[in-house]
């Protein structure tokens, strides 16, 4: 079976010409043939076997009935799967309830495969040359494509089993760019939605002002179909409070047109910032194919400031991780940050290859949200982060490209979207980012649809072991 969307595999299982376990041992068998080298998969489900069975005796679920997923291992699932966040000291937690969203996997009737490496504690660890994809518990995550590029980011294990085609879809965590830079680097699509959008509940956390998780696909439908899913309303989670009175429909979005939409291109004022030749002609590409479509393109000028996301970052990490501890103390074997250090200490061979700097500095903060210095940061970097939001808003724009990723929408916690935007045959990805007004993420997902389907540049990797 060669290379296929989550809408082919939908076909297939509905026309009756494969089953949901013939779909299983294709993926099976994949990341038996390549994931010793590309080390994606933390973990199968040790349960599998009786979760196909009562999938194929029982009626469709939903659209994405038998579909295979894995989810990145910061993610709890209360089975005989670990949650471990790539991280040694955690090697032996089994989590005591189901992350909200793999519940929503479970009720859709999805076949939840297995759970993916990442960077440990989703790359807020250490400042000191630690690799995007490496983990004290699996090790090294690498990019399909070739090991010599960085698979970037935190969900590296999420975005590597797509683009490899270990698996159909998968879910990955983004604070500050880990669904967008994985998916940027490993030629594949993501969808990182506004924030509130998707329940935090049983996954281990940055930041409960950031995180989200998102999918992760071959295409934006694909995408679109899987938020669909995980998105919803969750009393464990306050900022899902948006979804009582909001009722999106993203795999829909994906069949209005772009007619009379209005883009922006982003061009960077910051320092001597220039986009390359390549860059120029993948955004003229998108200009000229919005524009055949009917849609309206402007450039606009945008200065990059400093958002100063570290310093906030820290005491949020230690307030947040040590309230997640105190949610799992019966069954997890690390009570605290200071705990989690300590262990790194003690087992400093396995577990401090490349220090734990960030963990410190968290430890060193005041972990009060409260704090009246970091209020003072906080707000003054919001309202900072607000620039790009408002700047769609000024020029009445539905959405704003750019060949380069930034920071503004992670932090204020609007959507964006990444597409790749080149044959991926070199060692230089590039992808188009598409950023959108906060839960607008239809407006997006439609915009970036297009552009996937009339510019279907990503190719599958040729894996190479050597």
């Amino acid at each position: 079976m060669k290379e296929k969307t989550v809408k082919d595999l939908i076909r297939e299982l509905d026309q009756n010409h494969k089953s949901i376990s013939d779909i299983i041992v294709y993926y099976l068998e994949n990341i038996q043939k390549y994931d010793g080298y590309l080390n994606a998969i933390a973990e199968i489900n040790p349960d599998i076997d009786h979760i196909i069975e009562d999938l194929e005796l029982h009626p469709k679920k939903s659209m994405l009935h038998g579909i295979p997923i894995v989810i990145k291992d910061n993610i709890q699932t209360h089975d005989k799967m670990h949650t471990t966040a790539n991280s040694y000291a955690l090697k032996d937690y089994i989590a005591p309830f189901d992350a909200t969203i793999v519940k929503k996997l479970r009720e859709a009737g999805m076949v939840l495969l297995g759970k993916t490496n990442l960077s440990e504690f989703a790359y807020f660890m250490s400042y000191d040359d630690m690799p995007s994809g490496y983990g004290s518990l699996h090790g090294q995550v690498v990019n399909p494509y070739d090991k010599e590029i960085d698979p970037l980011g935190s969900s590296t294990g999420s975005a590597v089993s797509v683009a490899a085609d270990l698996i159909p879809i998968s879910i990955g965590t983004e604070t500050n760019g880990s669904l967008m830079a994985p998916a940027y680097k490993n030629s594949i699509t993501s969808i990182k939605p506004s924030l509130g959008f998707v329940s935090r509940y049983g996954i281990i956390p940055i930041s409960q002002f950031q995180d989200t998780a998102g999918p992760m696909g071959k295409t934006v439908e694909d995408c679109a179909m899987l938020l669909d899913v995980i998105y919803g309303y969750d009393e464990n989670d306050s900022s899902t409070n948006i979804c009582k009175s909001y009722e999106p429909h993203f795999y829909e979005a994906t069949k209005n047109h772009v007619k009379n939409k209005k883009i922006g291109i982003l061009n960077y004022k910051y320092k001597d910032f220039k986009y390359s030749d390549e860059d120029s002609k993948i955004i003229e590409e998108a200009k000229h194919i919005f524009t055949s479509l009917g849609a309206s393109v402007i450039e606009i000028e945008f200065e990059l400031d400093d958002l100063r996301n570290d310093e906030t970052l820290l005491n949020e990490f230690n307030h947040d991780l040590n309230a997640y501890f105190e949610s799992v103390k019966d069954t997890c074997p690390i009570h605290s940050l200071k705990e989690l250090i300590e262990f790194n200490e003690n087992n400093k061979e396995r577990c401090l290859k490349y220090g734990q700097s960030i963990f410190t500095g968290a430890l060193n903060t005041s972990g009060d949200l409260q704090d009246f210095e970091y209020k003072k940061i906080k707000d003054n970097q919001m309202e900072i982060a607000s620039k790009l939001e408002k700047t769609l808003k000024y020029y009445g724009l539905d959405a704003a490209i750019s060949t380069i990723r930034n920071s503004y929408a992670p932090i204020y916690g609007s959507p964006t979207i990444s597409v790749p935007a080149k044959a991926l045959t070199d060692l230089n990805p590039i992808s188009l980012v598409f950023f959108g007004k906060k839960y607008d993420d239809e407006n997006l997902i439609t915009i970036a649809h297009h552009y996937e389907v009339h510019s279907n540049h990503r190719i599958p990797p040729k894996i190479n072991k050597g």
